[in-house]
């Protein structure tokens, strides 16, 4: 009896090790395979790449926790783009990236470059931003690290890469059941369904996540975003407007309700409501605040105020909203240009349009559009008949961009006034 407890004790401790020794064995047999292979791809190669790298996925199923994973997964990544499947490929990587973030990117960029093209032609530099941009140092399990996988994954489009996409998002599900941010996992498959316009099982994606999970605090935010896609997607503003009024009338205070204010606004404006888009844009500054989702509410007023004529109101807008946004060259220099042309298209007012460029250039005078900036500037001197400052701003640009081809323009400009 002793003998028997012994036995079966012994079997007990040596029953994983021997597990151990098959994982690695069966990972070592992968290498051996892979290594059989001819430098043809042919289609016979590329079927059996296909295979092989499936087999993969199940060994790194059934060996989760094995650091082993990590060169499971460049082997799948590489089988993949071997077998030409180029949105497998691409989840691979972003997987690998994500759950072994030490890994050198010296091994995964050069991958990527072939993998992303399974991506839309429009998303694949934001595709290698999300893959190289820096990890945070807070995801420390591996389902939060895998979480942060899918997200970049939900911004992503395109033919190839959103079924294997999707395939990662409903694993994670299967692999965390008890994760405990799945109700946020769910919208950004939502998010997913909708970049691919999939957009009813975006609408089911949204409802899932607020109705199976009675503790989120996302269930303004899937409202929310249910009506986004019927005003954006659908073009149904009857079911657009339910929606963004239910997100007003049940979660009064939230911090959905800016957001929806400037979403009803472009409704009415879209329907030429003008005067309601006005009003609803005013409620969604006042809510937003300085939070970059108010500047698409600032730069909806100007236009509405541009739409019904209203060019003095339109240009004191602009200058407000670069004000607001001054840090942000992007947002600051797009206003003040916006409104140099107001001033000089509809006012036909020299002095304001001068002031635009000047202060969009005095905020940001090494900014990618300070070339442009010199040069309008320059001219605008000209017809004022300012041509000291024009000297002035012409010499700059050359000097200060010599290379860019404003420079020449610039040239001649100058050597016109200095005859």
């Amino acid at each position: 009896m002793k003998k028997t407890v012994f036995l079966l004790t012994l079997a007990a401790f040596c029953a994983p090790c021997l597990y151990a020794a098959d994982a690695a064995a069966a990972l070592e047999f992968y290498k051996k395979e892979i290594s059989s292979f001819t430098a043809q791809n042919s289609r016979e190669t590329r079927m059996a790449a296909k295979s092989l790298a499936e087999g993969l996925n199940t060994w790194t199923e059934q060996n989760q926790t094995s650091p082993a994973v990590k060169d499971a997964l460049l082997m799948q990544a590489r089988l993949y783009l071997r077998a030409q499947e180029n949105g497998q490929a691409a989840v691979t990587l972003f997987r690998l990236r994500h759950l072994f973030p030490q890994t050198d990117m010296n091994l995964l960029t050069p991958l990527l470059a072939d993998a992303v093209q399974a991506v839309q032609s429009n998303r694949r530099d934001q595709a290698e931003k999300l893959f190289t941009a820096a990890l945070s140092d807070e995801e420390k399990t591996a389902a939060r690290r895998e979480a942060q996988a899918l997200y970049a994954l939900s911004k992503l489009a395109g033919r190839e890469i959103y079924p294997p996409a999707a395939q990662a998002f409903e694993a994670f599900f299967v692999r965390y059941p008890a994760y405990e941010e799945n109700d946020k996992v769910e919208l950004w498959y939502g998010d997913l369904h909708r970049e691919n316009g999939n957009h009813l099982a975006a609408i089911f994606q949204y409802k899932k996540a607020a109705e199976l999970y009675p503790n989120t605090p996302y269930k303004a935010a899937s409202l929310r975003l249910i009506g986004d896609i019927y005003a954006d997607n659908l073009k149904d503003t009857a079911a657009a407007t339910e929606a963004y009024t239910r997100v007003l009338r049940e979660f009064e205070g939230s911090a959905e309700t800016g957001i929806v204010y400037k979403h009803m606004a472009i409704l009415d404006e879209n329907n030429k409501q003008y005067d309601g888009a006005i009003i609803n844009y005013d409620k969604a500054i006042e809510l937003l605040g300085a939070a970059p989702a108010a500047y698409e509410a600032y730069r909806g007023k100007a236009d509405v105020y541009a739409k019904t004529k209203n060019f003095e109101a339109a240009y004191n807008t602009l200058h407000q909203t670069a004000a607001l946004f001054g840090t942000d060259e992007e947002k600051s220099t797009s206003s003040l240009r916006a409104a140099a042309k107001i001033a000089k298209k509809q006012l036909r007012d020299q002095t304001k349009y001068i002031h635009s460029l000047e202060k969009a250039l005095l905020a940001h005078p090494s900014g990618p559009n300070a070339p442009q900036l010199m040069f309008d500037l320059g001219q605008a001197y000209e017809q004022a008949g300012k041509n000291v400052q024009a000297v002035e701003t012409y010499k700059k640009l050359i000097i200060n961009y010599p290379t860019d081809k404003l420079s020449s323009r610039a040239q001649g400009r100058l050597n016109k006034l200095t005859k």
